[in-house]
């Protein structure tokens, strides 16, 4: 569909990189890609799991040309993902409403400087982050609110539309087109934590998560 890739264009032209999503669901579509969608063949979701994180990853730090992304939505009419890490961009995604209007408490102002967009069941909203942010669950204090997607992920965006018909749109004046996104150091500046704050004070305490150059 010409409107998938102007789309795509226009939103590389602003510093996002849009990938392509299989019709009505929320996968990589790997073949419009280019790639090799073994996954399918051999079912298994560790090789799913596999493909989408590298993939993403090495495209958040070699970014595809603008005529990779043309060719990637030339004719395509499946949905479209936004990619994370890439910028440093950082995607908020909240699983529910509920959750959403728990955290937004005192944060309006950050909210409404930034693009914004809801979900079929909850809400994302577009940040960079100062530091690099590796996708992960997304904790706020002790509940599990969502996922970041941010190196490694990619979230699904409007215009898209689900099977069963949900779709993603814009907050009105908060897309992309509108706004840039407002920048944060990182999720605990926003009081946010990829995990939840026992295991992240036990994995403190163990030294997990880094490494001594050799």
């Amino acid at each position: 569909m010409k409107e998938h890739l102007d789309y795509a264009l226009r939103l590389f032209d602003r510093g996002m990189i849009c990938l392509p999503l299989c019709p009505g669901g929320k996968h990589l579509d790997l073949a419009a890609m280019g790639y090799d969608p073994v996954h399918k063949r051999t079912r298994r979701k560790n090789l799913k799991e596999l493909a989408f994180t590298g993939i993403t990853f090495h495209l958040s730090q070699k970014s595809p040309s603008r005529e990779t992304v043309a060719g990637w939505f030339a004719g395509f009419s499946g949905n479209v993902g936004i990619l994370g890490g890439y910028g440093d961009l950082l995607i908020l995604d909240f699983d529910d409403e509920p959750n959403f209007e728990r955290w937004r408490k005192g944060r309006d102002a950050l909210i409404r400087s930034t693009p914004a967009a809801k979900s079929p069941s909850g809400f994302h909203v577009y940040l960079k982050s100062t530091e690099p942010i590796v996708s992960s669950s997304l904790h706020f204090g002790l509940r599990r609110v969502g996922h970041a997607k941010a190196l490694g992920g990619y979230t699904v965006a409007s215009p898209s539309i689900l099977a069963d018909g949900p779709e993603y749109r814009w907050l009105p004046g908060q897309s992309p087109f509108d706004l840039e996104p407002a920048r944060v150091d990182n999720l605990a500046a926003i009081s946010l934590l990829p995990v939840s704050p026992l295991k992240l004070a036990y994995d403190r305490l163990l030294g997990r998560g880094y490494f001594d150059d050799d």
